[in-house]
């Protein structure tokens, strides 16, 4: 296990180094800023009788943090993982480690996987603080933590997905488009075909909203939760196998 965690810090760490990672972060929480911001002012221009603040700055921002930013932000972070090295022949110097594949292809993973948690809570915790100090209060707040922490559940589904279509590609910038394709055509088949999107992994990104609230009855919560374990099963022994039969 040592290994293993030694290897994780040493994938965070490559992370930790490409500044656009801050730059995304940056960008969702001025977002954040600009919806409060802008709820604000339109309340008080209207004198209090149009009032949008319904939810809290969290929830009203998760749809656009949980479906767009975070799974964009850790399908570049996969792809500087993998087909980034590739691409720059770097891979070679991680798999001369004494570490075994399982260990490194997990480790990624792993450290991709801490990056969207941080991404989660970082997201939370500044749309919260904003919605306190601008607007005065946050509504649900246990809530909206909960939910956010939940939503990493689909999040590592989507990692896993990026992996394996990263172990297909033979540049960066292709599996990068690729992932992107994959990931927009299923999310938007959910959208236009209602009974597609029970059984895509992309109509359960708010994976919360099962479980907090009004709970679904235990078998619908089983048959769900077991058609996103298959998925996330897939995903990682397919991308497991062709990284362990790749030539470097």
């Amino acid at each position: 296990m040592k290994k293993f965690f030694v290897s994780v810090i040493n994938e965070c760490t490559k992370l930790l180094h490409r500044k656009k990672y801050l730059v995304f972060l940056l960008i969702g929480i001025a977002i954040s800023l600009f919806n409060v911001l802008g709820k604000t002012v339109v309340g008080r221009l209207s004198g209090g009788s149009f009032n949008i603040s319904g939810s809290s700055a969290p929830m009203a921002m998760m749809t656009l943090f949980i479906e767009f930013l975070i799974p964009l932000v850790v399908m570049m972070a996969v792809c500087d993982l993998f087909s980034t090295e590739y691409q720059e022949m770097t891979m070679k110097a991680v798999l001369i480690r004494p570490v075994s594949r399982i260990k490194i292809y997990a480790s990624k993973l792993t450290a991709v996987t801490l990056l969207a948690l941080v991404y989660l809570l970082v997201l939370f915790a500044a749309s919260g603080v904003l919605d306190l100090l601008i607007a005065g209060k946050i509504r649900s707040l246990g809530y909206a933590f909960f939910a956010y922490l939940l939503d990493i559940v689909p999040m590592f589904v989507v990692i896993l997905m990026a992996a394996f279509i990263n172990q297909i590609g033979k540049g960066s910038t292709l599996a990068m488009f690729l992932c992107i394709i994959v990931y927009g055509v299923l999310y938007v088949a959910g959208i236009f075909i209602p009974n597609l999107s029970g059984m895509l992994f992309t109509g359960y990104m708010k994976w919360h909203s099962l479980w907090l609230g009004h709970m679904l009855p235990v078998g619908a919560l089983t048959a769900k939760t077991a058609l996103l374990a298959g998925y996330a099963l897939v995903f990682f022994s397919g991308g497991y196998y062709l990284f362990l039969r790749r030539e470097i």
